[in-house]
């Protein structure tokens, strides 16, 4: 695979990823789960950081 397919093949993943983190912060938000239990959730169903969940969660709230 050439280079600029892999860039763009990873692009698209971030994309659905993105996508994911949002559904999941919007549904559990509908919920009404607390902010702290969101963002151990998608921690752990996602990987990140506490500071990379933060971010997600201030910029969709």
């Amino acid at each position: 695979m050439c280079n600029l397919s892999k860039g763009v093949e990873e692009k698209g993943i971030q994309k659905g990823i993105d996508k994911g983190i949002t559904a999941m912060i919007l549904t559990l938000k509908e919920l009404q789960i607390s902010s702290d239990v969101i963002l151990k959730q998608i921690c752990e169903k996602f990987g990140l950081t506490e500071e990379t969940a933060e971010t997600y969660l201030k910029e969709i709230c």
